[in-house]
């Protein structure tokens, strides 16, 4: 017969494990569950951020989401995250607007630009 002590000892075990797999794998880069869109996403962040959006270049975005304190506005050109600083204090989210790209981030991931106007 087996003793109590041992099965909590195993069922704690067990325990540990499982609790140390879900920590693992939550440590990982995926961000999606299905495997082809996760390849697109890591692809994305290996690509030069100047194919997609060059520093001068203009472009008309919509406003995905305003940040510090509403002074920046994050938009998406074809997936590259741009922060447009100076935004005017009466723009919303899902306004459509021009910008001009300033820079691209250190890490390459993400850009930086100037508000023009709403359009």
């Amino acid at each position: 017969m087996v003793e109590p002590t041992t099965v909590a000892a195993i069922g704690g075990g067990l325990v540990v494990l499982v609790g140390l797999a879900v920590l693992l794998r939550s440590d990982s880069d995926d961000k999606y569950d299905d495997p082809e869109a996760q390849a697109a996403h890591e692809q994305a962040q290996q690509r030069d951020p100047s194919g997609v959006a060059p520093v001068g270049s203009e472009h008309t975005t919509v406003v995905q989401e305003l940040v510090d304190g509403g002074e920046t506005a994050r938009v998406s050109i074809q997936g590259l995250y741009v922060f447009v600083e100076d935004v005017p204090s009466d723009l919303a989210k899902n306004d459509s607007i021009e910008i001009k790209i300033t820079d691209h981030g250190p890490d390459g991931r993400s850009g930086r630009a100037t508000f023009l106007r709403k359009s």
